[in-house]
């Protein structure tokens, strides 16, 4: 099965009005997973990245997203770049296909090693040709403790508030 990506007409979208005014809304695992696949590459020298699965929805303020889980897959990666190893995109289908629950893939992580959290040209140019002017970018610097996201705009990605909500807790 081929993965749902954010790129959606807002017709498409639920309506759903949030509780706290903020972007994306992530839970405490999704986050944990994160930051332990960040610390993993840091041992490692070497930048890591996965996909962002949950949930898009409209409200009287606009669009935002509910991140439940992460998934990832075998990487090529040093420490300036990631990419997915393409060896490892059936792994990575099959991961997505086990979550339990209905989702939309409403963006990506990846990490810095000591550089901080922004977004490089590399970055914008692969979360425009897979997000186009919708979607999230996750970036997590384990060494400087930082954690910042960005959301797709027309004038590419602007970093965005982002939530951490309990893992079990489902309204954002």
């Amino acid at each position: 099965m081929m993965p749902r990506i954010t790129q959606h007409s807002a017709a498409d979208v639920p309506h759903r009005k949030r509780t706290v005014a903020a972007d994306i809304f992530v839970s405490e695992d999704a986050i944990s997973d994160i930051i332990e696949h960040a610390a993993k590459g840091v041992s490692e020298n070497a930048e890591v990245m996965g996909l962002l699965a949950g949930n898009v929805y409209n409200d009287d303020d606009g669009q935002y997203a509910v991140v439940n889980k992460v998934v990832t897959s075998g990487l090529l990666s040093s420490e300036v770049s990631v990419r997915f190893d393409p060896s490892g995109m059936e792994a990575l289908f099959d991961a997505l296909d086990s979550l339990d629950f209905e989702y939309v893939i409403v963006g990506w992580y990846h990490s810095h090693l000591g550089i901080g959290c922004f977004m490089s040209d590399t970055d914008i140019s692969t979360h425009t040709s897979s997000f186009g002017e919708t979607g999230f970018a996750m970036v997590a610097d384990p060494i400087k403790e930082e954690i910042k996201v960005f959301k797709g705009s027309k004038d590419g990605p602007k970093e965005a508030s982002m939530v951490v909500m309990e893992s079990h807790t489902h309204m954002a």
